[in-house]
């Protein structure tokens, strides 16, 4: 008996292309059931003012919010090819993330991938333009406002230098873990510091 095939959860691989087809699939959905209403009342009733209009006016307000969560997801490119390659290649071991477009009022980036070695946080940027320092201190502080310390939290923009830096975590995780604590609550028993990290940006990304 074949196993049914898991889809892309954020942080995966393949989560960008996933959730372009998932959420261009749900608006098409609703907007299409609210004009199947719509006009069934039209037909019905023979004029625009019955409870099928207002029911499918109603139905408009949960599809423009995913309209817009559809819009945010197609501007974001796929991880570059080679960035993945070298990923698997140094951090398979390491806890690390894909495709996590980071947010803030000020704006967003997309980080490629993402690897989290203790005290040291690594990530890769394939984006030609955006706030790269803002979103390296953004980050910082959510991850010290959720009781993780200040981490080293790093984008890198060119491949060379994120492989070195990878390469470096991957020879000696534990000396970047050295000395650190952390205590998952109730809700994350058996976490470890390194995932909760991880957790928590992906809990900012879309």
């Amino acid at each position: 008996m074949s196993r049914k095939k898991k889809h892309p959860v954020k942080g995966d691989y393949g989560y960008y292309s996933y959730e372009k087809k998932r959420r261009t699939a749900i608006v098409a959905f609703l907007f299409g059931l609210c004009l199947l209403i719509f006009f069934t009342g039209l037909i019905m009733t023979g004029t625009r003012k019955n409870l099928f209009t207002l029911v499918a006016i109603l139905g408009v307000l949960p599809a423009a919010k995913w309209a817009v969560q559809m819009i945010m997801i197609l501007l974001q490119k796929p991880i570059d090819p080679r960035a993945y390659e070298i990923t698997e290649k140094y951090a398979a071991q390491l806890t690390h993330g894909y495709e996590l477009c980071v947010t803030a009022y000020e704006g967003r980036l997309s980080l490629d991938a993402v690897v989290v070695c203790g005290n040291s946080i690594a990530a890769y940027s394939g984006a030609t333009k955006g706030k790269f320092e803002f979103m390296e201190t953004h980050v910082r502080k959510i991850l010290h406002g959720n009781g993780l310390g200040n981490p080293a939290f790093k984008i890198f923009r060119k491949l060379d230098q994120y492989e070195e830096r990878i390469r470096q975590l991957a020879s000696d995780p534990e000396r970047y873990r050295e000395g650190l604590r952390y205590t998952p609550d109730e809700q994350h028993q058996g976490e470890t510091r390194d995932e909760a990290v991880l957790r928590v940006i992906k809990s900012i990304s879309i």
